[in-house]
């Protein structure tokens, strides 16, 4: 006899029964409505110094106190984690402004929620002084590397046309990101148009004295983005509200505790304090939405419709980036951070 029964009467031992299907009944009911976790929002971030701000969040935790569970995935540059988006590999992705101004093109459902970053002062033009270049018209001739339809890619152009050097002039390499730096200390390529810390690594391989760096501070503002789909709002809804609350807090948290965060973002990009304190000195993190940016999308496309970087036969048309600016959650959590003209929050 069953010990818990055993001293009951009939009716009780009937009682106890049906109380015990009734709990059995309703655990079943309840393991097959629960919902299986929703896995982690994929969100692409390059390994930039002007990307520090959802390297930051992640950090301090300020996803998860805002309710939204995000995997950070490095990548070599934003152009990559742009690529890997289009590819369905992640949800999200940070890039510079160029690569998305090339690819909305040939995808018009690509939309840009929000700059989380910009610099007028971060690619340079890092030379061998070895190689016999002291000064940019010293290029004439020469081997530069950079990556290809990028932010690197279109600073290179108009540091050329800046200094009056023919492009035809240059023996330009494409690389992928990761290969510039090894590229140039072994003598490949005589120069490379990149940014931090690609460059700094390039100037430690290379030793003291072997290297020359060229920069035009105000000559092209580079800005770091968020990028989604069309329908990344209606899968996730109010998520992207969460999100960019999140790196808002970063932002504050980063202007009142630099050198916290300066600790946090050094180890994540392997740079000493000292040189990240340098190199944030010309960085401006602030999650907004600016005209300037629509009027740089749109310098671009031109630009990669001349270069060539988009199929003439494809460029019948440009992207209308006012269509593909998504206001609309950066306008309801903080509407003084939008300031395109013209463009309602609704439209």
């Amino acid at each position: 006899m069953n010990p818990i029964t055993q001293n009951c009467t009939p009716l009780q031992v009937s009682a106890i029964r049906k109380l015990l299907a009734l709990f059995l009944v309703v655990l079943f009911l309840g393991a097959c409505s629960s919902e299986a976790p929703q896995p982690p929002i994929r969100l692409g971030v390059p390994v930039s110094t002007q990307a520090s701000l959802p390297w930051l969040t992640q950090e301090l935790g300020l996803f998860r106190k805002n309710g939204v569970r995000i995997e950070l995935v490095s990548y070599p540059s934003g152009k990559r984690a742009l690529q890997a988006l289009l590819k369905g590999r992640l949800d999200l992705a940070v890039s510079a402004e160029t690569p998305f101004a090339i690819a909305a093109f040939d995808h018009p459902d690509l939309r840009l929620f929000s700059t989380l970053g910009k610099s007028d002062d971060e690619i340079r033009v890092l030379a061998r002084r070895d190689h016999g270049i002291e000064k940019p018209a010293d290029l004439a001739g020469k081997s530069i590397a950079t990556q290809q339809n990028s932010a690197v890619h279109f600073f290179l152009s108009s540091f050329l046309l800046y200094h009056g050097l023919d492009p035809k002039g240059i023996d330009l390499h494409f690389m992928k990101a990761e290969e510039l730096a090894p590229a140039l200390v072994s003598g490949e390529v005589d120069a490379i148009s990149m940014r931090d810390p690609i460059l700094e690594e390039a100037k430690w391989g290379l030793g003291e004295g072997r290297w020359v760096e060229m920069k035009v501070p105000g000559l092209y503002t580079k800005t770091y983005n968020l990028l989604g789909r069309v329908d990344f709002l209606q899968k996730h809804p109010g998520t992207m509200e969460r999100i960019l609350q999140a790196l808002m807090e970063a932002e504050e948290y980063l202007e009142q505790h630099p050198e916290q965060a300066r600790k946090l973002i050094a180890a994540r990009l392997g740079l000493t304090e000292t040189r990240l304190e340098q190199l944030w000195s010309g960085l401006q993190f602030r999650v907004s939405l600016s005209q300037g940016l629509l009027a740089t999308l749109q310098e671009e496309a031109a630009w990669a419709v001349a270069s060539g970087a988009v199929d003439a036969a494809k460029a019948t048309a440009m992207p209308d980036f006012l269509v593909l600016l998504e206001l609309r959650p950066l306008s309801s959590v903080a509407p003084d951070t939008v300031g395109l003209i013209g463009l309602e929050p609704g439209k």
